[in-house]
């Protein structure tokens, strides 16, 4: 189950333009791509970063926390910068030809 404050659900509006509550969709792109975040986890929580499909137009970063009640947590989504597109359209150039 995702989760989210409903604090930072506002706030990520406001900033980057999407509520949190609105991207699950994401979650659902076959070929998202899921990257274990060292630089920002820690011994208390994983966190990963997410590059998925967006409604089939946009590409989303989406940070997400594995929380220890077996949720996780979205802590921010935007809209991905040019190199995390070109890393997700990687992705998907070898993940569609291994199909």
């Amino acid at each position: 189950m995702f989760t989210w404050t409903k604090e930072k659900n506002r706030l990520n509006k406001k900033k980057h333009g999407f509520y949190l509550s609105d991207i699950l969709d994401v979650f659902n792109d076959p070929y998202l791509l899921e990257i274990y975040d060292t630089a920002h986890s820690s011994l208390d929580e994983d966190r990963y970063i997410n590059l998925g499909l967006f409604h089939d137009t946009v590409i989303l970063f989406v940070v997400t926390v594995d929380k220890v009640d077996g949720n996780t947590q979205i802590i921010t989504a935007r809209e991905a910068t040019k190199t995390e597109q070109g890393a997700y359209y990687e992705h998907y150039k070898k993940s569609s030809n291994s199909v």
